[in-house]
């Protein structure tokens, strides 16, 4: 049957070929003589590769499959299925722990030779992808040629990618770094900008629980303050409103987001809505928001539909169990007068 492909080893000491007999073939480059044959592909054998790291080869084949080969025994390591048609070339790359592969679905595929896993698939062909070639040394740079007349140099990023990584987890620490300083130092206002920045909506909740919390004034104070209004101050205090989520840094944070950031916030609150024991900080940066945009701007935002639809049903809810709760204390409190009446009878 016909040889579609011949491949030397990196010693040149021996090279393989692939045949439309189904088989591949491992041959001695000194004598000629056949060393072993790789036999288990139901169609025609495209093309094979030798790894310069292993006694391993690789072969692609019409049945839409490549395999890998022991070249001690001659036994199949692993199938490598993902193609959707004939598999046309393969090689070795990074040092023979992956493979590349190009196939008649015009896809180019990069796969891990541990584990057989395909990490990554390029389509920028249309028609049958032909041709392969890595360039040596450093396979910085891979070519592809195909059936639609077109051939695609493809660059390897992936110390690019890695380097973005790397300057990424340094912002973000660096950012993380800055967010408990706001916090020690009582910076609200970057807190909460920082924390959207980081998206990390358990922080932020934290935030905004902690200075709910810490705005819980005893009514004793209040009321004293309130009793002794010997100042233009006092009158201030009693006419301005409180802050709705206990901080007016936090307030003014909130009411200063851009519309990423608010849609991200309001996604948050959508999700802390659902639990009922963040109901009241979900219902209070909910209360901050509403207060602070106009109705266009919270629906010009892309998920406004869905996220109202996801936070009416639950506030429902909520509203209706604090109601509930109201109504209970009436009860109580009416239980409490008519034992009040029924003891100043009996003393009477």
């Amino acid at each position: 049957r016909d040889v579609n492909a011949v491949r030397v080893a990196p010693g040149n000491q021996v090279f393989a070929t692939a045949s439309q007999d189904k088989t591949a073939k491992l041959w001695d480059a000194a004598t000629g003589r056949a060393l072993g044959t790789l036999q288990g592909h139901r169609r025609g054998v495209w093309a094979v590769a030798l790894s310069p790291a292993d006694r391993v080869a690789a072969t692609a084949s019409s049945d839409r499959t490549l395999k890998l080969w022991s070249l001690t025994d001659f036994a199949c390591l692993k199938t490598l299925e993902g193609h959707t048609s004939s598999v046309l070339n393969v090689e070795f790359v990074s040092g023979g722990t992956q493979l590349l592969s190009t196939g008649s679905d015009g896809l180019v595929k990069l796969w891990s030779v541990r584990d057989g896993a395909c990490v990554l698939t390029l389509d920028r062909h249309e028609s049958k992808v032909w041709a392969l070639a890595v360039q040596r040394p450093g396979e910085a740079l891979v070519a592809t040629g195909g059936a639609d007349s077109a051939i695609c140099l493809w660059r390897d990023s992936t110390q690019d990618q890695l380097q973005r990584l790397l300057r990424d987890e340094a912002q973000a620490l660096a950012q993380q770094q800055q967010l408990d300083n706001c916090l020690l130092a009582r910076d609200f206002r970057a807190a909460v900008a920082l924390a959207l920045a980081l998206d990390q909506p358990h922080r932020l909740r934290a935030i905004f629980e902690g200075a709910l919390a810490e705005s819980r004034q005893p009514a004793a104070d209040a009321a004293a303050e309130i009793s002794q209004p010997t100042t233009d101050a006092a009158d201030t205090a009693i006419d301005s409103a409180p802050p709705i989520l206990g901080s007016a840094a936090i307030d003014a944070a909130v009411g200063a987001l851009a519309p990423d950031q608010l849609e991200r916030l309001l996604k948050y609150v959508r999700s802390w809505n659902t639990n009922g024991r963040f109901a009241r900080v979900a219902q209070a940066a909910l209360h901050c928001v509403l207060a602070s945009y106009p109705p266009e701007t919270i629906l010009a935002l892309p998920a406004a539909k869905d996220l109202i639809a996801a936070l009416l049903p639950y506030s429902e809810r909520h509203f209706s169990r604090l109601d509930a709760l109201l109504t209970g204390s009436f009860i109580v409190d009416y239980t409490l007068h008519a034992m009040d009446a029924v003891d100043a009878d009996m003393e009477d």
